[in-house]
């Protein structure tokens, strides 16, 4: 997959113009790369990103330059219009490796989930790998059809590894991708002893106070 660009001369608040005109304007670095200034078309960069999201290299061609491969880093939306305002490209030494976040995939239906014993908990949507940018890992599938029982979990240690990937030093072997819950119990608040003799005390006074109303008397005529 390739993604074509120009270098960018317009910063600042001017950058804005080129929104209007359906250009992105981004930045890309590296290890080896000082920050340069890019600006990308805007539909062909939104359908290059459908694809590769945040984990998978393309070439980025810049005006007559040689591709050079690279990750999607950043991207920076409007807070109300949710429209791109910017994007962040990093280019890779393909000989360096490098930390990224690989999306993991959920197969299967759990037992537990299917007689009704628990619900499903969904804890991680990403993993955290460290490798050489050729043996990065598209994604993780995690068959959840193990999960029969509450309690059960696949943690991120249960993951196959292939060779050259492992985990990145911040990402927990003990911590659950996705474990099964036990149902949550309706909670009936009983009322207190002190509450409870409050209440009849306050019952017994009202029956009280009907009782002793007496009936409302005709005036005699004289």
């Amino acid at each position: 997959m390739k993604l074509e660009a120009q270098k960018r001369e317009i910063t600042g608040k001017k950058v804005k113009n080129l929104r209007s005109e359906g250009i992105v304007p981004g930045t890309v670095f590296g290890p080896k790369k000082p920050s340069a200034n890019i600006q990308v078309d805007k539909k062909e960069f939104i359908k290059l990103f459908r694809k590769v999201g945040y984990n998978k290299f393309f070439d980025l061609v810049v005006g007559d330059s040689a591709p050079a491969k690279v990750l999607v880093k950043e991207i920076q939306k409007h807070p109300v219009n949710d429209s791109l305002i910017s994007i962040g490209l990093y280019q890779v030494d393909e000989n360096r490796k490098i930390t990224v976040e690989v999306p993991v995939t959920f197969i299967g239906e759990a037992p537990a989930v299917k007689l009704n014993l628990g619900f499903i908990i969904h804890n991680m949507s990403s993993i955290a790998v460290y490798c050489l940018p050729k043996d990065l890992p598209s994604g993780f599938e995690i068959d959840i059809t193990k999960l029969e029982n509450i309690g059960d979990a696949i943690t991120v240690g249960d993951i196959q590894l292939s060779e050259g990937v492992e985990l990145d030093s911040g990402m927990d072997p003990t911590s659950a991708i996705v474990f099964i819950a036990a149902p949550q119990k309706e909670e009936v608040v009983e009322p207190t002893t002190e509450e409870a003799a409050e209440g009849t005390e306050g019952a017994e006074g009202a029956a009280a106070t009907v009782e002793g109303t007496a009936a409302p008397t005709e005036e005699k005529a004289e």
